[in-house]
């Protein structure tokens, strides 16, 4: 009988190889690049050409958890001891300096300042106050009243924790593991997602919140971007059929070497009495303009309301970066790719991309300015 000539499987075994020695470098060079923050090796490490391994404080169920990291933002473990049942009243006092929870109530009866008691397991504003003997304790309410933590069955802790895993980006899946919600569905943490994606979305929509880009010898680059997707076989809900046409389009600014940048969604026909007005508030005199060949940008300094101005065109169609001026739109270019990942991959209504679109620029905003984002 023939032998098998066949070479044997060299992936099944336990002795070390070259192909181990290549994927390790890979893992190195990939997955530790994902995790946000840096320390020095040892120059004994076997690791001797890397400099740099990524670790991260924020949650112990995520790969390279590191408790005793010290960052610019609040750790895991800090956020631990905050929600500590024994330490309920140094966490009403921290959400008060942050204005979540009102400082003083004035009661509604009797007009004298009231108190927070504790009883049973829910904090309450009581009126001790006397009047013909008696006490006014009739107009006690939750100091949940009116605040972001109001018609909820959770504890103010869950809550928080929640509001942890959405500014650190996890998913609704995560949230709900990380912080024991015993729901069969994600809609609790849905609920709560949505919530503060709109807080985000409101904060930085605020004019006097919102930054102003450019200014003299600075680029800004604009361009448009569809949203609803590219449909397969031309069928589907990405032929942006259930979408109304002021949202299928987003108009971006951005200015180079910045995390700053505007996005806001446009009619489909992105016409120039639309783009003009946007690019005139959130823009400086001074500024240099680059973008694509769109008509609407034909002469654009001629119809800006914005002094000393200049702007660059190039044609995509011939070149992506013009050969005389240098002009280009690869930054905003790759500001839509950042986006588009920043979406939900599936199960996002056309209605709440405009919260999603908010939270990114909120996202931005803190990081550019070295923010804490759950403080901020």
């Amino acid at each position: 009988m023939e032998q098998n000539k066949r070479s044997a499987f060299t992936d099944i075994t336990n002795v070390a190889s070259d192909r181990d020695s290549n994927i390790k470098k890979h893992c190195i060079n990939t997955v530790y690049e994902m995790l946000p923050v840096t320390f020095e090796l040892h120059k004994n490490s076997e690791c001797s050409s890397k400099t740099t391994i990524l670790m991260q404080n924020k949650h112990p169920m995520l790969a390279m958890y590191d408790a005793s990291l010290q960052t610019d933002s609040m750790s895991f473990t800090d956020l631990e001891s905050l929600c500590d049942p024994n330490k309920e009243r140094e966490m009403l006092s921290f959400l008060t300096d942050l204005g979540l929870i009102a400082a003083t109530q004035q009661c509604l009866l009797c007009g004298a300042w009231m108190r927070q008691s504790k009883q049973a397991n829910t904090w309450y504003w009581i009126c001790n106050r006397r009047f013909n003997g008696k006490k006014c304790n009739s107009a006690k309410f939750s100091v949940r009243r009116g605040t972001f933590f109001d018609h909820s069955k959770l504890s103010i802790q869950s809550t928080l924790r929640i509001i942890w895993n959405f500014v650190h980006h996890l998913s609704e899946e995560q949230c709900k593991q990380f912080v024991g919600i015993s729901t069969k569905t994600n809609h609790t943490v849905s609920e709560y997602y949505g919530d503060c994606r709109n807080i985000c979305n409101s904060w930085i929509r605020d004019p006097k919140n919102q930054p102003k880009l450019g200014g003299f010898g600075i680029i800004v680059e604009m361009d448009e971007s569809y949203f609803p997707g590219q449909p397969k076989f031309n069928r589907g809900r990405r032929l942006g059929t259930t979408w109304s046409d002021d949202k299928k389009w987003v108009f971006g600014l951005t200015p180079r070497n910045s995390l700053d940048c505007i996005l806001e969604q446009v009619p489909s026909n992105r016409s120039r009495k639309i783009l003009l007005p946007i690019i005139n508030k959130h823009c400086l005199e001074g500024t240099l303009f680059c973008s694509d060949g769109w008509k609407a940008y034909n002469c654009l300094a001629d119809h800006l309301e914005l002094d000393d101005v200049l702007h660059y065109q190039v044609n995509h169609s011939k070149n992506y970066v013009d050969p005389n001026t240098g002009a280009h739109t690869q930054t905003i270019e790759g500001l839509w790719s950042h986006v588009k990942d920043f979406l939900p991959n599936h199960g996002m209504k056309p209605c709440d991309l405009g919260s999603y679109l908010g939270t990114l620029l909120w996202v931005r905003y803190c990081k550019q300015r070295q923010l804490d984002k759950l403080l901020h």
